[in-house]
This record gives C-alpha cells, structure tokens and sequence, in this order.
C-alpha cells in the first residue's frame, strides 16, 4: 500500500541504491583525480612544498626530496631553517630574518628568489611562488610554495655579469701596468671637473716622467724596462688613497688624479710619491737591479685652469719646466724652477 502523495518502500529503496551508487561514482572519480594529482607531483621537475606558520615542513614532493636529499620522514614537522634554507646567502643576506617576514607578511613574498641548501651542504638557487592557505576567519593555516631550481641560470648570470665588469675594466686600464688608461682620463677627469665647479671644491693633477728611463731599456733591455714600468706603477699606486687614481700616460710617463684636493696638498703628494720612487730599489730580484727618479709637473683646478685641456697642459708644461731645470723635481703650474729639497 502507497501513503497518498508519498513512495512506495521498494521506491525508496531504489532511490537509496541510486544515491548510494552515486556517492561511490563520485568518491572514485575524487580517488582517480588524487591519484593523479599525486603521481603529477611525483613526476613534475618542480619543487612542491607545504610549511606550517611557524616555519614547519608539511609535505615536499618526491621530486624536492630528491634536489635537497632527504627522506620524506627527515623532513616532516621540521623547520625549514637550518634544513634546507641557510642561516645567511652566500652575498650575507639575513635568511633567518627573511623566513621570518615571509611568515608574518606572505603577501609580501608571493614570488621571491633566495639561496637554499641541499643535504650535502651545495648551495642552490630557487625561484618560489607562494600561496597562502587561510581559514574562514582569514587567520594563515599553511603555505604552499612551488619552486623551480634556479641554479644554473644564477650562476650563468653571475659569469655574464663578471665577464661584463671585467670587460667594463679592460676598456679603460692599461695592460702593462693595471692602472687606467688615457680613454678613462679624459672621461673621467672632464666629468670630476665638472663635479668640482659644482661643488666648489679643488682637483689637482700631477704629471710623472721617470727620468733617463731610456737608459734602463738600453741597458737593461727592454722585457726589463716593461717591468721597471710596472714595479713603478705599483709604487705610485701604494701612495694613493681612493678617490685618487693613476693612469698610464704614454711610456714612462703617469698622471696621478686628486680629487678635493688643493695645490698645496697635491704638491705634498708629489714629494712623497717622488720619494718613494727614489727610495725603492727596482728589478730588485734581477742580476742588475736600478735606482730611478722623476719629474713632476702639477696643475690644480681652479687656480690654475678651469677646462680639461688647460689643466693637462698646464700640467704637462710644469713637467717639461722641471726637466729643462735639471730633472729630479716639482714644480707647480706657473713655477719657473723646481723643488728638490723636501725629499
């Protein structure tokens, strides 16, 4: 007997099979579409991590066990610190303080780049993408980072760069003596010039000649001459302090660049530097080592020139009036005899 309106017993056992019969279409549809999410994240070349927000590893997929060389059960409730995220990158970078911002501020880090570390201690690069997991009531439950392993492309970016900075350097140093070049000098000084007319403040400029070097090359040859040249240009180096720079002028001759720097102090700088090279012993290691002076010319802006040119001229011609002098000494732009006696 039907109840008016109602179904029949038989009816609503036919109606629970179906259900029932749905239920388990549809709890194996959600079984096969897990399997192949799993097997996608055993396969895939792709980092797939799940962190707590206290910093603490929930899952990491076969492929990721394997690029840092752990086990799935060395890794679980662990921190990420110290594991497979260093203390600090090799640049000194603050991991620590990093993974911690990360935490307090995902948003923040929705795409980031860092140093991580394998079991072995090789350090690598990873490129992650982060999605924050929250609950109803907005508060973070979990992180869910993918990452793909950066390493050789940082690394190729990195010799790129350096092979660039070292090109950069070849262009405007000199090859003999590793000091800049003529290109760089004159790049270089018109842009300190107009610098110093901005700031009100000095330059000065000191031309250097090693005096009868041609007689080290006769004698000595000319492979010996080139060395004398850089053991020179070391010790004119060894007196400069940065922002000061020499150049390789044109054989044995140097121009040293001093910025903020007054005539009187860059008269000072010469005397040392001639000292100095008086001072030192050359070829030192050699059968027939040699004893060199200069000559030293100084101009200074802008007391003396207010332009590139006039300031290496003036410079130069100082130079050329301590030679007709005798050698051995400095002189000043407009000083018609050398000073000898400072050293």
């Amino acid at each position: 007997m039907v109840k008016s309106g109602g179904m029949s017993p038989s009816g609503e056992t036919d109606a629970l099979r179906a259900e029932i019969e749905r239920l388990r279409k549809e709890v194996a549809e959600l079984r096969a579409t897990e399997a192949t999410y799993r097997e996608l994240l055993r396969r895939t070349n792709t980092i797939v991590l799940r962190w707590d927000p206290d910093g603490r590893i929930l899952f990491l997929n076969d492929f990721g066990q394997r690029l840092f060389g752990y086990g799935i059960d060395e890794l679980l409730g662990r921190s990420v610190l110290g594991l497979i995220v260093p203390d600090t990158e090799s640049s000194g970078r603050d991991l620590v303080a990093m993974i911690h911002d990360l935490l307090s501020h995902p948003e923040r880090y929705l795409a980031n780049e860092n140093e991580n570390v394998r079991r072995d201690g090789e350090r690598l690069w990873i490129t992650w993408r982060n999605t924050p997991i929250t609950d109803a009531e907005g508060r973070l439950v979990e992180i869910l980072s993918t990452g793909i392993d950066t390493t050789e492309r940082k690394r190729a970016e990195d010799a790129l760069r350096a092979s660039e900075e070292r090109f950069r350097e070849l262009a405007v140093l000199d090859d003999l003596t590793g000091l800049y070049n003529t290109r760089h000098l004159y790049q270089a000084l018109g842009a300190l010039i107009a610098k110093s007319e901005m700031d009100g403040t000095p330059a000065s400029v000191l031309f250097i000649d090693l005096d009868h070097f041609k007689r080290v090359v006769d004698s000595r040859g000319h492979p010996n001459g080139s060395r004398a040249i850089r053991e020179v240009a070391a010790t004119i180096r060894a007196c400069l302090v940065p922002p000061a720079w020499a150049v390789a002028y044109a054989g044995d001759e140097f121009v040293v660049v001093l910025p903020r720097t007054s005539r009187a102090v860059a008269l000072e700088k010469a005397h040392e530097i001639r000292a100095r090279i008086r001072g030192t012993t050359y070829l030192a290691d050699s059968r027939r080592p040699v004893r060199l002076a200069a000559s030293f010319g100084v101009a200074t802006y802008p007391d003396d020139a207010r332009d590139l040119e006039g300031l290496l001229a003036l410079g130069d011609q100082a130079l050329f009036a301590v030679k007709r002098d005798g050698r051995d000494g400095v002189a000043a732009a407009g000083q018609r005899r050398a000073i000898r006696d400072r050293s």
